[in-house]
Formats: C-alpha cells, sequence, structure tokens
C-alpha cells in the first residue's frame, strides 16, 4: 500500500486506499509516523466493523453525505453511493455534487476503474503483485480514505496506532476509533513578491520542514457494528489545513441477487466514457462560443517522428460543464497515429469568467509580460485574434509561461535542450461571450529537438484563421 502525495498547506488529504498501492508518493524529504498509541479494544472494533459489512450472498449498501474544505475555502458538500460485495472482493464508489456524476470507482480483486466524469476519462489500475501480501479484502477500498479501508489493506496495526473510547453522534452510542499521524516533508521558502528563495544564478531553492498532523476518527454502532460516520482533520501548527466528514446513510446489507449485475462490473465503469460525438454535442449546448478546426484540418506536416502527416486530426476533447465550477472546451488535435500526442490545443470559456479568473489570480496578463510581442491576428466571425510571442533568452534553463486563466494547458511541455528554447507562442479570441486560446505546445523528437511544426508565429496564426464556429 502507498501514501498519496500530499499538497501542504492547501490540501493535506491522506488516501487510506488500495487504488494507490505500490509506491509512496509524498515527495522529495517526506516522511509518515503514526502516533504511538493503541488500546487492547481497537482491533476487536474493526474487526466487528467488517464483519458487520460483510456475510455471505450479501451486498453492503450505503448513502454517503460528505462535507469538505481546504485551507480558507468554503465547504463543498457531495452525496457518495457505496456498494462492497466483500465475498466476491467488489466494490464501487459514486460521487456526485449537485446531483451531477463526478466520478465512478470500480474494484474486481487486484484490477481498479476509475472513471473521471470532469475529463471523460478512464484509468485502469492493476495492483502490483509486491503490494498484495497485507491486504484482507481490496473491495474495501473504494471507501478511501477510512480506517476500515486502510485496517483491510494493513495500512495500520491496530494494536499500536488506533484507540477506542465512548461517544455518541446525533443521540447514538457510538464508539469511537482514533487515528493519528504526522507528515513532514521540505517545502521552499517563498520570498515576498513570490520568488522562491536561494533560485537565482541556478541556485538550489531555499527548503523548510512543514509537519501536518492528521487525525482519521470512526465511529460505529456498538450494537450492530455498522460505521455512522468518519472524518478526517489536518492542521499544520494548530491551524487546520484540511477537513472531511462521510456520514452513512442508512447503511444496509442487501441479497446480491437484487443488485443489477452490471453495478460491480468494471467493463460498465469503463464504458461511461462519452464518444467525441456526445462531447461535440455537450460543447454546442454549453451556452458560449465554441471554435474548432473541425474532425480534420488538411494541413499536412511532419511529426515528431519524421512522418509526414497529412491533417491535424481532432483527437480528444473535453467539456467541464457541471453546476458551481468553472465551465471550459478543450480540444487537442494531432495525428492520426499518435493520438496521445497534442500539436494543437484550443481552450474555450466564458469571457466573463476568464476575466473574473484573471483578476481573481493577481497575475498580469500575457500582454503585460516583459518582453513580449502581439500582433492583430485575422480569425472568423469578427472575433478580435491577437497573437502573443515570448522569445526566452539564449541559454535559459527554464521556458516562459502564460500568466491568467487557462495557462499552461495538457501537453504545454517545454522541449528541446535547455540552451536554446523554443518561443512561446499562443493566439487569444475574444468574442462577445467567450474566450478561446490556442497553443501550439512544444514537442520533443527522440533526439530531444522541438518537433511541433505549428509552433511558429505564421502557422499558429494561420491556424486561427482556419477556425469555424462549433455552435
Amino acid at each position: 500500500m502507498g501514501w498519496s502525495r500530499v499538497p501542504v498547506r492547501r490540501r493535506a488529504v491522506l488516501a487510506l486506499s488500495l487504488m494507490l498501492a505500490g509506491s509512496t508518493l509524498l515527495g522529495p524529504g517526506s516522511r509518515a509516523a503514526a502516533a504511538p498509541s493503541a488500546d487492547d479494544q481497537a482491533r476487536a472494533a474493526l474487526e466487528q466493523v467488517s464483519n458487520a459489512m460483510s456475510q455471505p450472498g450479501k451486498v453492503f449498501r450505503s448513502q454517503l453525505n460528505i462535507t469538505e474544505r481546504a485551507q480558507g475555502a468554503n465547504d463543498l458538500t457531495s452525496t457518495g453511493t457505496v456498494y462492497i460485495d466483500p465475498e466476491q472482493r467488489k466494490g464501487r464508489f459514486e460521487l456526485r455534487r449537485d446531483n451531477a456524476l463526478i466520478g465512478v470507482t470500480g474494484v474486481d480483486n487486484w484490477d481498479v476503474a476509475v472513471f473521471d466524469a470532469i475529463s471523460n476519462k478512464v484509468a485502469n489500475i492493476n495492483v502490483p503483485d509486491d503490494a498484495r501480501g497485507q491486504v484482507k479484502n481490496p473491495a474495501f477500498s473504494v471507501l478511501a480514505p477510512s480506517l476500515i479501508a486502510a485496517y483491510q489493506a494493513g495500512q495500520v496495526d491496530p494494536d499500536k496506532d488506533v484507540t477506542t473510547s465512548s461517544d455518541q453522534v446525533g443521540g447514538r452510542n457510538a464508539t469511537k476509533l482514533t487515528y493519528t499521524m504526522t507528515i513532514t516533508q521540505q517545502v521552499p521558502v517563498v520570498q515576498p513578491g513570490g520568488q522562491q528563495g536561494g533560485q537565482q544564478g541556478g541556485q538550489q531553492p531555499d527548503m523548510r520542514t512543514v509537519s501536518i498532523n492528521q487525525e482519521y476518527n470512526l465511529w460505529i454502532d456498538p450494537t450492530t457494528g455498522m460505521p455512522i460516520q468518519e472524518t478526517q482533520r489536518g492542521t499544520d501548527g494548530g491551524n487546520e489545513v484540511s477537513f472531511r466528514s462521510a456520514t452513512y446513510d442508512n447503511p444496509t446489507l442487501v441479497d446480491r441477487s437484487s443488485v443489477p449485475a452490471d453495478t460491480l462490473s468494471l467493463q460498465a465503469v469503463q464504458n461511461m466514457v462519452a464518444s467525441t460525438d456526445q462531447e461535440l454535442d455537450r460543447a454546442r449546448q454549453i451556452g458560449f462560443t465554441v471554435f474548432w478546426l473541425g474532425r480534420e484540418l488538411p494541413r499536412g506536416f511532419t511529426d515528431a517522428r519524421g512522418q509526414r502527416q497529412p491533417s491535424l486530426v481532432l483527437n480528444d476533447i473535453q467539456v467541464t460543464n457541471l453546476p458551481n465550477m468553472p465551465k471550459m472546451v478543450l480540444l487537442a488535435y494531432g495525428s492520426r497515429d499518435d493520438t496521445a500526442r497534442p500539436y494543437v490545443l484550443i481552450r474555450q470559456m466564458p469571457r466573463q469568467q476568464f476575466e473574473d479568473l484573471q483578476r481573481q489570480s493577481g497575475i498580469p496578463p500575457i500582454s503585460q509580460a516583459p518582453g513580449v510581442q502581439q500582433q492583430p491576428v485575422q480569425v472568423p466571425g469578427g472575433a478580435q485574434g491577437v497573437l502573443y510571442q515570448i522569445t526566452p533568452p539564449s541559454g535559459g534553463s527554464g521556458g516562459p509561461t502564460r500568466s491568467g486563466p487557462g495557462a499552461n494547458p495538457p501537453g504545454n511541455q517545454q522541449g528541446g535542450g535547455s540552451g536554446n528554447l523554443p518561443p512561446f507562442v499562443t493566439v487569444q479570441i475574444t468574442t462577445g461571450d467567450s474566450v478561446a486560446l490556442i497553443d501550439t505546445p512544444p514537442v520533443a523528437t527522440d533526439d530531444g529537438r522541438q518537433g511541433n511544426p505549428f509552433l511558429d508565429p505564421v502557422q499558429i496564426a494561420a491556424l486561427a484563421g482556419a477556425l469555424s464556429q462549433l455552435n
């Protein structure tokens, strides 16, 4: 089992989950240690709740009412639906916010499928052999973060790390289990003005040690053994940096025959990915002007492998249109035979949202970046297009990045050697109701050179002129 990477001060959440099994990902200089406290009733209590949820021919089912907050942010509420079939070692967790599906996780023994409804992607995971030894039942990992899942995964030793006490939740008698740990991590020192100390002249940044205290609590019904509530709280020097509460609403055991067959099927989770046609329909209905290059733009180019391509092909589209979340459409174009490598990215959002994010970020727009060159470009439909270009200094060790909303989209990584970085070019298109950003990210060839022929002011301007309105 492994611990998740911990974003210090913003959201230090411990992922007690089989999904992240196989590696410790706390980051450089990090370590985790459980508090040395326990009592002789903890193991019996964890066995009680595990046994209460595990009956032959039965599936544990419950609704979860979840409240989360990070430092300086408002509470975020969501609901979850969990199914666990301990006998067949299968589980499923569905997360919804404002009645919109956020994601689904399915577990079938050592195979895991995770559907992200926001990015419209599925990740398939197979737990490594060396991570399976201590795990009693992988089905419980869908509860993460959870002391129940951690116990089933062998991540906590109740004889050393967990304490029990008598308590009440909502007027109900409960057995409370508590597990605490401290995560210690080295983080860069941020100087006034947002600069990291010690980085001038190629120096390594100054570091400081930060300790995040994590407390996990589980309340169970002492009579039935069913879970009632779980909480996680992270503190830094006494200041709360994260909090999560999950209340079990009517946890019950149902006959396996009453559960639809697809509910605990990994294939059903994998099949939730929307098709390109479905995503295009969502983009057409999103409520602001969206531009695209069509499904295929006849514009020959030589790709990073040295192969001649007859056209740019729409390889991916992501539409974010969920309640109380920023709206966005991202189109990725590339070659037909290397669909994971983007050569052209078009990111679009409502104009008011773009301007609000720009103002809230406090980061000056790219038009005010040092050394930026800008020129108007022709775009369709009477929209306003501006091409921005920044040429990095020769011998620089880091590439330029865009400021403000939509900065550095997926795939926008600098390619080539550190001595001669490619220029940074982007086109911003503004209409009455939307803003579109066209990027042609550097793409590295096998010998490390920059291999995206569209990373060129003339080429990207031509792409802007070839746009058409999708909706």
